[in-house]
């Protein structure tokens, strides 16, 4: 029976199976910077970091070869996405993709590259008042509570 693109396979017809990462294993990623960012100076970075995971002697031999930046995946509500790859030894991707995402934290904060995050700003029209917001906390010498 076919269903669209989907075929169904009745019970006991499936003989052979076969593990697909005996030779290999990949991280997929997903990062977002902000929407000022030159994404070529982002990629540059990202690639940076890929290509000294890969010359080092701990991490370096789990990885099949330098992480593949495929470039700008979309725009998202607060970020650019850009998506890579890195082709790792079988079960090795979480541990590679772990620290390579470690790395381009910190290389983004040298080079000042902005992570964005999720925020929403409030509007409530041109006819509203500014809403006044006092803080309250303790004075010197005084204790409020």
């Amino acid at each position: 029976m076919i269903w669209g693109e989907c075929a169904c396979l009745p019970n006991g017809t499936v003989t052979t199976l076969s593990n697909l990462t005996n030779d290999c294993s990949a991280y997929v990623f997903d990062i977002g910077v902000a929407y000022k960012e030159n994404t070529d100076k982002v990629i540059e970075v990202m690639a940076k970091v890929g290509s000294e995971m890969k010359q080092e002697a701990l991490l370096g031999p789990f990885m099949l070869e330098e992480p593949e930046i495929l470039g700008v995946d979309k725009f998202d509500n607060s970020a650019v996405i850009i998506k890579g790859r890195i082709k790792t030894k079988p079960i090795r991707q979480w541990q590679v993709g772990r620290e390579y995402l470690r790395r381009i934290k910190l290389a983004f904060d040298e080079a000042g590259i902005e992570i964005p995050f999720p925020h929403q700003t409030l509007y409530f029209g041109e006819a509203s008042k500014p809403i006044e917001i006092a803080l309250f906390g303790k004075r010197k010498g005084k204790n409020h509570s």
